[in-house]
């Protein structure tokens, strides 16, 4: 009686904290609404900065779901006369929502064959010599899923077969650090492994959509992707690897039984199926379809995208019900709202105030400007979802751009876009997080320590590859 007591009362407590979040958030635009214009801001401008606002507070507190202050986010513009509710509406036209709803339907069907897991235990059978190189292999190859499907679908996939293979070696939750930092390899090469495609996260598409309905598009091609996000991928990998294994020092030797459960679990999986065959086809042709032929002056990301997830219908590898079980509709939703949100801060002129307002005390170096952004998007991402933080920062980095001499609006936003990936600190900073906690493998304060460390490192290394990379070499 007492538990459903406390139980409730905890729950009442949770409602009426969400209620008065969700006041705060329309007081501030409110607030916004009336006060009198500061100097060198429009009155749509000043709105949009009390709607970025509430957005925020809704998103990182997240009193509602997400997606609803997606909807909440279109609506509200054309309510409070900013911008026309046809032009609203028709930024939801994206062809990178469309990419999106393409790739998700791809995934559902990887998914719904078991491909993902016959690709995962054969990886993992090739690093077996060792614990720490196993660990290598956990995290690598939850990258290397992660480039064709979700991070937190790999996540999902990955912390089972783990875990069988922690019971099998009889490793005890907490008290081990192999456990904790093959269950961390999950977490953070998941999210390192997001970075490298524009399919292991929602971000990417977002940031190439809000770049390519810029009043000078830019269009960013799945290979131009690559080419600028891979070195970050393969020098962060190694370099989280790296302070795993100093982090929490692995206490074991001998993995003989890791080696003979995923032996078992391989055998259990069998011969790969008809359909199996016909999913991984469409998957590389897919893939091979948006490297050489993605580009505005052949298909696009959607066009193919979309054609990928068609042929998939025609070989009955998937129906509608397995895309309505799947595909994550609300992701699609709260993608809207911020695309939206992005294009009436730039119109309204809010991010270039908002820039000024920022940089004036700091001053205008380009190379102070990109470590403060990769610093205030790594700490963003840490305590909110990162397509939520990349939201709200996308539309100040690109004001950035225009502002500050030697920053390009694809160089901001790239930096934005793959900082929102170093989620490593917080359980509820990502799902991979979440997911491989609740393992019960690893505490907060373990999460925390391997992190905050991992954090700082790779802080550096987008900085360095900034400058060096895309800044020096590639000129963007």
């Amino acid at each position: 009686m007492n538990k459903n007591n406390n139980s409730n009362g905890k729950f009442k407590v949770a409602k009426y904290s969400n209620i008065i979040f969700i006041i705060i958030a329309f007081l501030i635009l409110i607030f916004f609404y009336f006060i009198p214009t500061p100097d060198g801001l429009t009155h749509d401008g000043k709105v949009m900065i009390g709607i970025l606002l509430m957005a925020a507070i809704l998103w990182i507190i997240e009193p509602i779901p997400l997606a609803v202050t997606g909807l909440l986010i279109m609506i509200i513009q054309p309510i409070m006369h900013v911008i026309p509710p046809n032009e609203v509406f028709a930024s939801f036209g994206s062809q990178a929502i469309f990419f999106l709803v393409g790739a998700f339907i791809i995934a559902g069907a990887i998914e719904k064959h078991g491909l993902h897991r016959r690709i995962a235990l054969r990886f993992l059978s090739h690093f077996e010599k060792t614990p720490r190189i196993f660990t290598f292999g956990i995290m690598s190859s939850c990258a290397f899923l992660s480039f064709a499907m979700p991070a937190h679908g790999v996540a999902a996939l990955f912390l089972p077969i783990v875990v069988s293979i922690l019971i099998a070696m009889k490793i005890t939750p907490r008290q081990s650090n192999f456990g904790k930092v093959s269950m961390l390899c999950v977490a953070y090469g998941c999210s390192i492994g997001s970075m490298g495609t524009l399919i292991g996260g929602a971000r990417n598409p977002l940031t190439i959509g809000l770049l390519s309905d810029l009043t000078v598009p830019i269009n960013v091609t799945f290979f131009d992707w690559m080419i600028y996000s891979m070195p970050v991928v393969f020098i962060s990998l190694p370099l989280v690897w790296i302070i795993l294994q100093f982090s929490f020092p692995i206490e074991i030797n001998d993995i003989s039984e890791a080696k003979k459960e995923i032996k078992n679990q391989v055998i259990k999986a069998g011969k790969m199926s008809k359909k199996e065959t016909i999913v991984l086809t469409v998957l590389i042709i897919t893939i091979l379809l948006w490297i050489f032929f993605s580009s505005y002056t052949y298909f696009g990301l959607a066009v193919i995208a979309i054609l990928g997830s068609i042929f998939l219908f025609i070989t009955k590898t998937i129906n509608w019900n397995d895309v309505e079980k799947r595909v994550p509709w609300g992701i699609i939703l709260l993608y809207g709202g911020a695309i939206t949100l992005g294009i009436g801060i730039q119109k309204t002129g809010a991010g270039n105030w908002i820039v000024n307002a920022l940089f004036h005390t700091v001053g205008i170096n380009p190379y102070l400007v990109v470590i403060v952004i990769i610093i205030l998007t790594v700490l963003l991402t840490n305590i909110m979802s990162n397509i939520g933080a990349v939201a709200i920062l996308l539309p100040i980095g690109i004001a950035i751009s225009s502002e500050i001499p030697g920053i390009s609006p694809l160089l901001a936003a790239m930096i934005i876009a793959l900082s929102a990936g170093f989620a490593f600190m917080l359980v509820i900073a990502t799902p991979g997080n979440a997911i491989t906690y609740s393992s019960g493998y690893f505490s907060t304060k373990d999460l925390f320590k391997a992190g905050s460390i991992a954090n700082i490192a790779c802080i550096l290394v987008i900085f360095a590859i900034a400058i060096v990379y895309w800044i020096g070499y590639l000129h963007i």
